[in-house]
């Protein structure tokens, strides 16, 4: 290699390392900003967890410990925020929404039912009362809590007979008293634990299902008398 050849070879090194380089200060603050952002959001979960519904900027970057501009260069307002938790909360609770039931009989699988949502309500009430807040100023937050409502009335017209169903006062009533609002106000405004909240529900549902019994299933018709033919 002569020396031409040599200042040649240096430059392509020097400038797939100066390229190196970039690309790894690229990955750097790339890496450090998803950080920030998760530091941000989980200083808002907690926030809000811990009983704040309408936490502000500031409180956000205190906990985070970050500068206030730093929250707002990643969330360009605080209702972006807020569409991050109800994805988190989509992807903590709908497994456990979705995970089969134990029980074979229908009776039981309900119960089985609404005892899991009522511990799931425990967990997500403060975060549901924060966007109850705010979904009057926001489409998506709104139709996040529509789409928990119809979640909701959809696992529950799964698990009861075809005529309960049908009636629509039985059924509506029900799936008004297993739903979150019902939990919350048990729980907040009516002060009672959880488990006096979870025996409460649950006995009214069986009030409920034992003066709503599902029609039984008719009897097969008695089979033709064959007559001998003389």
């Amino acid at each position: 290699m002569d020396l031409t050849d040599l200042n040649v070879f240096r430059k392509e090194t020097d400038a797939a390392a100066a390229a190196a380089a970039a690309v790894s200060a690229i990955d750097g603050r790339l890496h450090r900003s998803v950080k920030t952002r998760e530091k941000i959001v989980v200083a808002f979960i907690h926030l809000i967890g811990q009983g704040n519904p309408s936490p502000t900027a500031e409180h956000i970057a205190s906990e985070a410990k970050v500068g206030l501009r730093t929250v707002f260069r990643h969330f360009e307002d605080m209702e972006t925020l807020y569409r991050e938790i109800t994805q988190r909360l989509d992807e903590l609770m709908m497994p456990l929404v979705l995970k089969p039931l134990q029980a074979t009989d229908w009776r039981d699988k309900l119960m089985e039912s609404i005892e899991r949502r009522c511990d799931i309500f425990d967990h997500i009430a403060p975060y549901h009362t924060a966007a109850q807040l705010h979904m009057h100023e926001s489409r998506h937050i709104l139709l996040q809590v529509q789409r928990r409502v119809k979640i909701e009335k959809d696992i529950l017209a799964r698990l009861i007979p075809a005529n309960l169903l049908a009636n629509p006062v039985f059924f509506e009533s029900l799936s008004m008293m297993v739903s979150l609002e019902t939990w919350m106000r048990l729980r907040s405004l009516q002060r009672l634990s959880a488990d006096q909240s979870k025996t409460i529900v649950m006995r009214v549902v069986e009030s409920m299902l034992a003066s709503h019994a599902p029609e039984p299933a008719p009897e097969p018709a008695p089979e033709p008398m064959s007559v001998p033919v003389p």
